[in-house]
């Protein structure tokens, strides 16, 4: 019996990963770009193309809490790590030392965040608010 169940939730894990996974028809550029998180962000302002990967970085010994601030946001996401809970897209997390979280956009458009300092307390320490705009992907160069 505790086998069938190990298995059930090993396939019902599987079933929802490759969901997730085929679920986009934004092609991925395969390039990364980064917020490093310390005692503020950087960068604060940072321009990526849909399909690029971009991911918060906590550099710190201590848990920190990120925070969408675009009631949008969720509807243009292409991938998640660090998002998802059930299947459900979060538009707050936290993120351990020394770990990241990441998405990737389908569409042009700009998203704002803060990061709390401490996980734990929303009326601490907060960086900035940082931004991110979403540009079109670039066409390729054609030789004639």
């Amino acid at each position: 019996m505790l086998q069938r169940l190990s298995f059930s939730c090993l396939f019902l894990a599987i079933a929802l990963g490759a969901g997730c996974a085929g679920a986009s028809k934004t092609p991925l550029t395969g390039a990364v770009r980064y917020v490093n998180i310390r005692n503020e962000i950087t960068p604060r302002q940072l321009i990526v193309q849909v399909g690029d990967e971009v991911r918060w970085q906590n550099l710190n010994q201590h848990p920190v809490r990120l925070r969408l601030l675009e009631d949008r946001a969720i509807e243009v996401i292409a991938c998640d790590k660090g998002f998802s809970r059930l299947g459900m897209l979060d538009d707050t997390v936290t993120i351990p030392p020394l770990q990241h979280v990441s998405l990737c956009f389908s569409q042009p458009t700009t998203v704002r965040f803060n990061v709390w300092l401490d996980a734990d307390d929303p009326h601490g320490a907060m960086t900035p608010t940082g931004s991110i705009r979403i540009d079109p992907p670039r066409r390729p160069n054609r030789i004639s």
